[in-house]
């Protein structure tokens, strides 16, 4: 199983780049590319929260469980 972060979607939905949602949450763009191409090993809950509510969604709508068989 793996975790996913649908984050790219999210943000291509709304067209905003990887830089206007660091400079709009005061996050590192490091942080959002990171999770925008699942290459993560953890989740600062605080940078995840700024997230969330930037895109005015909850944290199931950007992260899912996927069978990896």
């Amino acid at each position: 199983m793996a975790l996913i972060c649908t984050l790219d979607v999210e943000m291509a939905a709304r067209k905003l780049t990887t830089a206007s949602l660091a400079k709009q949450i005061g996050i590192n763009e490091s942080t959002i590319s990171k999770l925008r191409r699942n290459q993560f090993s953890m989740i600062d809950v605080k940078n995840f929260e700024k997230i969330c509510l930037a895109l005015k969604l909850q944290p199931g709508d950007l992260l899912h469980i996927e069978d990896e068989t």
